[in-house]
């Protein structure tokens, strides 16, 4: 198990991928969710609330048997999904999500990310400003919220 010195470690690369969210956000309105909520595993996730939630989640994947990793090497395989939600408020404690998340990339070694990173955001973008709240509730995952 990792203390937080290998942890501040081992999320210390993000930094070179940082820049090509930073630029993102920036030109789309994004933002990105505070680190803390996510956890202290590698990763990033931006958003942009309209209407809808859409949002970009990249994070190191897992190690065949499920694990986690504890050391950075630049083969480590990442992940880059994206999505959408919308929550609906109704008699539960806090309402039912629904969502959709699609798969922008998976298991590219991190030495690849920063080469395709800003093509895959920019190439399902489009798709996800698409999607509606109708299409969420129609096609999305259901989830009560705070059962």
């Amino acid at each position: 198990m990792l203390d937080e010195a290998g942890l501040e470690e081992l999320n210390e690369h993000l930094s070179e991928v940082r820049p090509i969210f930073d630029s993102f956000c920036a030109r789309h309105g994004f933002v990105y969710v505070n680190r803390t909520a996510l956890g202290r595993y590698p990763r990033i996730r931006i958003e942009k609330t309209v209407a809808v939630t859409i949002w970009f989640d990249l994070w190191m994947g897992l190690d065949e048997g499920e694990k986690r990793f504890e050391l950075f090497n630049p083969d480590l395989p990442y992940d880059l999904s994206a999505g959408a939600y919308v929550i609906v408020e109704d008699r539960s404690k806090h309402g039912t999500r629904y969502d959709i998340t699609i798969a922008c990339f998976l298991g590219k070694p991190f030495r690849d990310v920063p080469g395709i990173l800003e093509r895959e955001m920019e190439r399902h973008l489009s798709t996800l400003e698409k999607w509606d709240a109708g299409r969420l509730i129609a096609q999305g995952r259901k989830v009560k919220l705070g059962r």
